[in-house]
């Protein structure tokens, strides 16, 4: 997997405009509630678990809604 933030959030904006989906993911890949870049390698939860971000594979197949590492939805 690639953990590439600039190339990540391109690949999620491509994949919104060719399925036609909103956007929910932040712009920068900062989430607003935890402030961890969530197209990073490693990242940690809420409790200080040790755990891996977006993909830009992950990002370029599949609509993001939400936070890895806190969990917030973006929907909402």
């Amino acid at each position: 997997m690639t953990y590439n933030i600039p190339e990540a959030i391109k690949a999620q904006e491509q994949f919104c405009d060719k399925n036609e989906y909103p956007r929910f993911a932040p712009d920068n890949g900062i989430c607003w509630d935890c402030h961890q870049n969530i197209y990073s390698e490693n990242g940690r939860t809420r409790y200080g678990k040790k755990t891996h971000g977006i993909s830009a594979e992950s990002a370029g197949n599949h609509l993001i809604t939400g936070c890895p590492f806190c969990g917030r939805s973006y929907c909402d």
